[in-house]
C-alpha cells in the first residue's frame, strides 16, 4: 500500500467523527477524490480562528506541505494536542492514533521525497549522518523558537517504569500513567524515537536553537559554583534534522530503504556498588558482579508491537512491582554490610562521590532487610536503633533491583551504509516514576527565572534550577561497546526543524499539553545525585550522564531527596513536612494533607503524615519516624500513589511554592535581613535556611470562600480574600522525643495562615487575626 493510500484510509477513518466537517472550514476535503492533490493545493482560506488553529504557522497553506510538518495542516490537526472539538464545539468523537499520525508524517516527507543530492545541498558541506531523535509535536509556547507549533527533537529520551501496561489517550496525543480504579498503579510511560538524515551544525538560536538558548551562560552568572565552564551553544556542534527516514520506496528517491531501530540497555547499580566498595568486604567480585542480576539487560525495556502505536516506540517491561528482591544463582542475593563502615544518610548505606563530585555507584543503598544464616528475614526498621545498626554493619543484608537503566537507540539502513556511514545514536533513559506528571520541569524553571519576585529568589533552592535538556555532558560513555563519543555534550540538547528564514510570531496563547513528555525539559537536571539520572567522570576526566548513580534501588534515593524539601529544585514530592523537622530542610513545595494521607487514605509515598497527639498534658506532633520508613518496603507492598500529586498542574506548583515564600516572610524571615553586605551569599542562605527550618508545616490545604474560619479571619481583618486561598498550620517546633517507630515533637508556638495571591492574614496561637503587609 503507498502512502497516500495509507493516508486516505486513515482520512476515511476520521472524516464521520467530525474530521471532515472541521476541515472544510479550512478549505480542505478528507473525502476528495483526488485526495493527493486535494492536500497539495494551496488553501487560501485557512481559519486560524478556530480553537486548537490558532497556533498552525501562518506560513502554512496546504494540507501537506512537503518535508514540512509544521506548514502541514493535516498533519498540525491529527498531531496537535489542542485539535480536539468539531464545528459544533463538541469534542470529536474519535481521534488518530499514534501509528497513523507517524503516517502522516511519513507522508509529509514523502509527498514528493528528495534525492540524496537534495541533501547534501541543504547541507552545504556539513556533517551529515543518520541520527535518531526522540521527537514530539508540541503547541507554540512548549517548542524552541516559540514562534507556531512545531516539532521538537532531541537525541536523548526519556520513559519511565511501571506496573501497568500502556495507555495512549487519543484526545491528549500521548501516553497517560494513571489506571482507572487502581491509585497505586502506574503505567509504563514509553519514549519514542525516529531516524532522520540530519546535518551538525553550531548553535544558532533564530534557526533552530536548541532550547533554552545559552541558558548555562545565564545559570552560570547567578551560581558560578554549581554552573562553572558554561561553554558557548554558537560554538558548541548540534545535530539538526533534515529528512526523516522510513522504510520503502517514498522516502529518498532513488531508493528501496529498509530502516531498523535497535535498543540497547543495562542496569548495573549492584556491580557498581560491589566496584566501588567491596573492598570493604561485601562479598562479592568478579566474575560474579559480572553476571546478572548485579548487571543486567533483560527486563528493562523493549520494542512495542501495538499496531496503534506505529514504529519507533519504546516501552519499560512492566512488572508487578517497581522493585523486587535479587537473587543470584535461585537464592536470595545478599551482601556483607560493610563492618564499622559508619558511611550513611538516615538508615541508609551511603557511598561517597568520587573526583569532581562524581557518582560511580548508587550514592543510598538499602541494607535493612537482614538474612540470618537460616534464611530468616529480619526487617530492621522495625528496630528503633536502625540507623545505628547499619552504620555498625557486619550483618548480610537483601539486595534489591529496580527496572531503571539507560542505553542507546541506533538505526540501521543498508541501503545508505556506504554512502552515509556516519551513525548517530540517540541516549535512552529509563527512569522512574514522574509523581508529578502534569509538571515540567523546563515550565518550572521558566516561571523561576522570570517571574519569581527578587524579595525570595535567591532563598528558595540551593542551587539554581535547571532542567536535563539544559546540561551540556556526554552520554554514558563507559557503558561496554557504547557508540557514544565524549566529545558529544549537545545530546540532551532540543532543537526544532530548521528554519531557513524568519517566520511570523502566532499566538502563545493556547492550552498546555496534558500528558507525560519524554523529552528531556520534562527531567530534572543532575544534581546530587539526580533525580532522572546521574553522572560520572571517566579516568581521563570526561564528565558524562549515567543512571547507576541513583539510588539502589531508586526508592531509596526517592526518600532521602524528597525529604530534603525539593532542596535540589527538581518537580518533585516535598515530604520535609511528612516527617520530624530537619534542622536545615525546611518545606519549599508542600504537599496537601490529602496528598500526605492525612486527610483520607491516599499518601503518595505510602506514609501517613503527622497528627496531633496529646501527652500528659501537653500537645505534641507524632511523625512516623524518618529512620524507619522504608520506601522499598512500600514499593513492594505498591504503596506508592500519583492519584492525588497527578492532578497538580505547573501553575498549581508554582503558586505553592510561592505562598510557602511568602509565609516564611509573615513569619518575619526576609531575605533583606541575611543578604547583607559583607555576608556571602552561601552564609547568608544557610542562615535564612536555618531559620525558616525552626518552623514546621503542619497542615496545607485549599479553601473554600465560604469557609468559617475564612470568614472570621475576613472580619477581623477586613479584608476579601480573593482566588485560589490556601490555609498554613505551622508551628515553632521544640525539643523531640523518639519512641518505638515514632517521633513526637513539642509545639513552641501554632501559627494559621490564609494566603491568596496578593494577601496573607494570619492568627498567632489565641490571638485575632491580623493583616500581614509583606
Amino acid at each position: 500500500m503507498t502512502l497516500i493510500q495509507e493516508v486516505k484510509k486513515i482520512c476515511d477513518r476520521l472524516a464521520p467523527h467530525g474530521w471532515r466537517d472541521l476541515l472544510l472550514q479550512h478549505g480542505l476535503d478528507l473525502a476528495a477524490t483526488d485526495l493527493k492533490r486535494e492536500l497539495t493545493k494551496e488553501l487560501p482560506g485557512i481559519n486560524r480562528r478556530i480553537p486548537g488553529f490558532e497556533d498552525f504557522a501562518q506560513e502554512g497553506k496546504r494540507g501537506i506541505e512537503p518535508r514540512n510538518p509544521a506548514r502541514s495542516l493535516l498533519f498540525h490537526a491529527f498531531a496537535s494536542t489542542n485539535v480536539v472539538s468539531g464545528v459544533d464545539g463538541k469534542q470529536l468523537s474519535a481521534f488518530p492514533t499514534l501509528a497513523e499520525i507517524d503516517t502522516v508524517e511519513n507522508y509529509v516527507y514523502g509527498v514528493n521525497p528528495p534525492s540524496l543530492l537534495e541533501i547534501r545541498a541543504r547541507a552545504n558541506r556539513a556533517n551529515l549522518a543518520i541520527v535518531v531523535f526522540a521527537s514530539e509535536y508540541r503547541p507554540a509556547p512548549e517548542t524552541v523558537l516559540q514562534k507556531h507549533a512545531e516539532m521538537c527533537y532531541s537525541r536523548t529520551g526519556i520513559a519511565r517504569v511501571g506496573t501497568v501496561e500502556p495507555l495512549y489517550n487519543g484526545r491528549n496525543r500521548g501516553f497517560l500513567p494513571f489506571v482507572d480504579g487502581n491509585p497505586h498503579a502506574f503505567r509504563v510511560l514509553p519514549s519514542r524515537y525516529s531516524a532522520y538524515l540530519a546535518v551538525q551544525m553550531k548553535g544558532n538560536k533564530d534557526r533552530f536553537g536548541p532550547m533554552r538558548f545559552n541558558i548555562r551562560q545565564e545559570l552560570n552568572r547567578i551560581d558560578s559554583d554549581n554552573y562553572p565552564n558554561p561553554g558557548d551553544d554558537k560554538l558548541r556542534d548540534f545535530w539538526v534534522p533534515l529528512h526523516k527516514l522510513f522504510s520503502g520506496k517514498e522516502c529518498l528517491r532513488g531508493f528501496d530503504l529498509q530502516v531498523v531501530l535497535k535498543a540497547y540497555h543495562i542496569n548495573e547499580k549492584l556491580r557498581r556498588i560491589h566496584l566501588e566498595i567491596g573492598k570493604q568486604g561485601t562479598g562479592w567480585q568478579e566474575p560474579d558482579i559480572s553476571k546478572p542480576p548485579f548487571i543486567f539487560t533483560e527486563g528493562i525495556a523493549e520494542w512495542s508491537n501495538n499496531p496503534q502505536y506505529g514504529p519507533g516506540v519504546l516501552l519499560p517491561v512492566v512488572h508487578p512491582h517497581l522493585v523486587q528482591p535479587a537473587e543470584y544463582k535461585g537464592k536470595p542475593l545478599t551482601f556483607k554490610v560493610p563492618k564499622d563502615y559508619n558511611q550513611i544518610l538516615s538508615s541508609s548505606l551511603y557511598i561517597p562521590t568520587g573526583k569532581q563530585d562524581a557518582r560511580r555507584a548508587p550514592e543510598y543503598v538499602h541494607a535493612r532487610f537482614q538474612i540470618l544464616p537460616n534464611g530468616q528475614q529480619v526487617d530492621l526498621n522495625e528496630k528503633e536503633n536502625v540507623a545505628e545498626i547499619v552504620a555498625q554493619g557486619g550483618y548480610d543484608a537483601l539486595h534489591f533491583i529496580d527496572f531503571t537503566g539507560d542505553g542507546w537507540i541506533e538505526a540501521i539502513c543498508p541501503q545508505l551504509a556506504v554512502l552515509l556511514p556516519r551513525r548517530v545514536p540517540a541516549y535512552s533513559i529509563v527512569a522512574a516514576p514522574d509523581f508529578f506528571p502534569n509538571t515540567d520541569q523546563r515550565e518550572l524553571m521558566d516561571w523561576w527565572q522570570q517571574s519569581v519576585p527578587s524579595s525570595i529568589k535567591r532563598s528558595t533552592w540551593r542551587i539554581t534550577p535547571g532542567t536535563l535538556s539544559d546540561e551540556r555532558l556526554a552520554p554514558n560513555v563507559q557503558i561496554k561497546k557504547a557508540p557514544f563519543r565524549t566529545e558529544d555534550t549537545s545530546v540532551t540538547a532540543i532543537v526544532s526543524f530548521l528554519l531557513d528564514k524568519p517566520v511570523r510570531q502566532m499566538p502563545l496563547e493556547v492550552p498546555e499539553t496534558n500528558r507525560s513528555s519524554y523529552l528531556p525539559d520534562a527531567a530534572a537536571g543532575i544534581f546530587a545525585p539526580g533525580w532522572d539520572v546521574s553522572f560520572d567522570v571517566t579516568p581521563d576526566g570526561t564528565k558524562h550522564l549515567a543512571a547507576y548513580g541513583l539510588g539502589s534501588p531508586f526508592p531509596e534515593d526517592a526518600k532521602l531527596c524528597a525529604a530534603l524539601s525539593t532542596f535540589w529544585p527538581a518537580v518533585a514530592p516535598d515530604t520535609a513536612r511528612t516527617f520530624e523537622p530537619n534542622e536545615i530542610w525546611p518545606t519549599i513545595s508542600p504537599l496537601t494533607d490529602e496528598e500526605i494521607g492525612q486527610v483520607g487514605k491516599l499518601p503518595w509515598d505510602g506514609v501517613t503524615g503527622p497528627r496531633l497527639v496529646n501527652r500528659e498534658n501537653k500537645e505534641f506532633v507524632e511523625y512516623a519516624a524518618f529512620d524507619n520508613v522504608d520506601y522499598v518496603k512500600n514499593a513492594l507492598q505498591n504503596q506508592f500513589s500519583l492519584a492525588l500529586t497527578g492532578k497538580v498542574g505547573i501553575r498549581e506548583y508554582e503558586a505553592r511554592v510561592l505562598a510557602m515564600a511568602r509565609v516564611y516572610r509573615a513569619l518575619g524571615i526576609k531575605e533583606e535581613n541575611f543578604y547583607k553586605p559583607g555576608v556571602t551569599s552561601t552564609q547568608a542562605f544557610w542562615d535564612i535556611t536555618n531559620e525558616k527550618a525552626k518552623w514546621s508545616v503542619f497542615s496545607f490545604r485549599k479553601v473554600a470562600d465560604d469557609d468559617p474560619e475564612v470568614k472570621k479571619a475576613e472580619s477581623q481583618t477586613k479584608t476579601n480574600l480573593h482566588g485560589n486561598v490556601y490555609r498554613f498550620q505551622v508551628y515553632r517546633h521544640g525539643d523531640k522525643n523518639s519512641v518505638g517507630q515514632k517521633v513526637f515533637v513539642a509545639i513552641e508556638e501554632m501559627v494559621i495562615l490564609f494566603v491568596d495571591p496578593i494577601q496573607i492574614v494570619m492568627k498567632r496561637g489565641n490571638r485575632d487575626w491580623e493583616l500581614k503587609n509583606i
